[in-house]
């Protein structure tokens, strides 16, 4: 039926409410591939006619989340960013906050996966806002999600696996099982992402520590999609375990896992998923050693028309295919697809230098981060900044500290959230000033600093608060977790190349630290601090290169 402008509206509403009831049924009929394109279909038209209106109504919204739902699980991932971004200010202005919430972080998903992050870094951002003003641990777990995708995707890994790892732990208690388990399911993601960054530029054993590091959550994640009725979830985590498996060298228990979830995709239309399970499935057959299946299996990756929207897949591919070609040995093909891994490799780094850049992330607050748009540009702002910077080591020093001390209390006490405060000390750091003279102090004290960065979040606080002695805050981190983020900082100290920096020393230079750690609900930072103090000088006296809980 075509509709003109002049079409009554009483008649087209009429129509698009049939629709809007197809598309309805069809995905509550789950998620066969003959379900997914009805109600696509039938989403489209409503959403198409509705456009004749002047002026939009409820059907707009109902119309517009349906649409976005088929979109997304579709793999249509640049229309989905398109059509969030018109759907939100109708969102926005009526429709309920949870809503919004699930719309930006599908939106920030997508456009991580199209590498448009000058979209997704603003909509993640709001979408944790949001759920966090609403009170919504759920959704303030997966807007979690979506910001570590984020990280991983602009080249920082470590960052979003804390932020994947705080999401879980956010979700974990929930009786909800939609947070946990795509917290559980995107860590994996992230610590496969890592494994890639470090492939070919590490030994094996190095850059397959990712990998390891996920077989527990995705195992898990497994577990838990056996008990759900929704394919889709099930094809990302036996797909991810599949990869995971394949790149472990473990070929037995990969191909089940790949089989399942590449047969699932295909009988219920995820065709975004096709080609990231068969890129996985031509690495399987190169690991047992039949190149000419691989060779075959990827090359008709190539010719889908989802792989044109996933950046990351293809450089797989082509690495894949490199190798497949030279154990074929056919050197031609094998150069053509090395050069081809290579320009891709360049354009995500550039891409990821660009993003860095564009998107100057200042502070990541209350659990995970902020966007500061722009640069400051005013001399006092910058001037400011500065002398809130410890000049040798550039941490927070005390300035820095009397500011941002009272709004983390004010944050714990009226949101009834845990604040971690750990006074950190050099062992024998006199010593060391004796032995190897001031100026290899300071460059302990500089590299020291770097290692705490390496190992805090951006939300957290880091200041110089004395000559060796150093105040970490850490925000929204419950007593446990802040005793694991202070055990792993001194194990990251500890294992430091500190030689390195005196290599003619004897013996070899060696740093460690003690660590006190107080955490609320006591809300005054002077007594915080002295039980963090005490704290401290109990890890001292207990032999030191320890973490002391008061």
């Amino acid at each position: 039926m075509t509709l003109h402008p002049s079409t009554p509206a009483a008649a087209l509403l009429g129509s698009v409410s049939k629709l809007l009831a197809e598309a309805e049924a069809a995905l509550d009929a789950g998620s066969a591939a003959e379900q997914l394109k009805r109600g696509l279909a039938a989403a489209q038209v409503a959403w198409d006619r509705l456009q004749l209106l002047s002026e939009p109504g409820p059907e707009h919204r109902r119309a517009g989340l349906l649409l976005l739902n088929f979109l997304y699980r579709s793999g249509a991932m640049s229309a989905t960013v398109d059509l969030g971004l018109e759907l939100l200010p109708l969102l926005r202005a009526s429709g309920p906050r949870e809503e919004v919430i699930d719309t930006l972080r599908m939106v920030g998903l997508c456009a991580v996966d199209t590498h448009r992050f000058e979209t997704a870094l603003p909509v993640a951002e709001e979408a944790y806002r949001e759920a966090q003003q609403l009170g919504d641990r759920g959704r303030l777990s997966l807007a979690t999600n979506t910001l570590g995708c984020f990280f991983e995707r602009t080249g920082d890994p470590w960052q979003a696996e804390r932020l994947l790892r705080e999401a879980v732990d956010i979700a974990r208690p929930l009786p909800e099982w939609r947070p946990l388990f795509t917290g559980l399911n995107n860590l994996t993601a992230v610590l496969i992402g890592a494994h890639y960054l470090l492939r070919d530029a590490v030994p094996l054993a190095v850059a397959q520590e990712p990998l390891r590091r996920a077989l527990p959550p995705v195992q898990e994640a497994l577990l838990r999609a056996k008990k759900l009725e929704d394919p889709f979830n099930q094809v990302f985590v036996q797909s991810n375990l599949g990869e995971v498996l394949v790149l472990l060298g473990e070929a037995a228990q990969a191909r089940p896992q790949l089989e399942e979830a590449l047969a699932k995709a295909r009988r219920c239309g995820f065709h975004a998923q096709v080609p990231r399970i068969s890129c996985s499935m031509g690495e399987l057959l190169l690991l047992e050693d039949r190149p000419d299946e691989a060779w075959q299996t990827l090359a008709e990756v190539l010719e889908q028309p989802a792989l044109a929207q996933q950046p990351a897949t293809r450089l797989r591919l082509h690495h894949a295919l490199w190798r497949a070609a030279r154990a074929r040995q056919q050197p031609a093909q094998a150069l053509e697809h090395l050069e081809a891994y290579l320009r891709l490799e360049r354009e995500r780094a550039v891409t990821q230098l660009r993003a860095q850049s564009q998107l100057f992330v200042t502070r990541v607050e209350a659990e995970h981060a902020r966007l500061q748009a722009r640069q400051h540009s005013a001399r006092a702002d910058a001037l400011e900044a500065d002398v809130q910077r410890d000049p040798l080591t550039r941490l927070g020093n005390r300035r820095e500290l009397d500011r941002r001390w009272p709004e983390l209390l004010q944050h714990a006490r009226v949101g009834g959230t845990p604040l971690g405060v750990a006074m950190l000390d050099v062992d024998r750091f006199k010593a060391i000033n004796d032995r190897l003279g001031h100026g290899l102090g300071d460059r302990v004290l500089v590299t020291l600093a770097q290692v705490m960065r390496q190992a805090t979040r951006g939300a957290d606080l880091v200041a110089r608060v004395g000559g060796e002695e150093f105040l970490l805050l850490l925000p929204d981190t419950p007593p446990e977790r802040a005793f694991e983020v202070c055990e792993r900082l001194r194990q990251r100290v500890e294992a430091h190349d500190w030689a390195a920096l005196a290599p003619e020393a004897v013996p070899p230079l060696a740093v460690t630290v003690s660590i006190g750690l107080a955490s609320t609900p006591t809300f005054d930072a002077q007594h915080l601090t002295q039980r963090a103090d005490e704290a401290l000088y109990a890890a001292k006296e207990a032999g030191r290169n320890r973490v002391v809980t008061g």
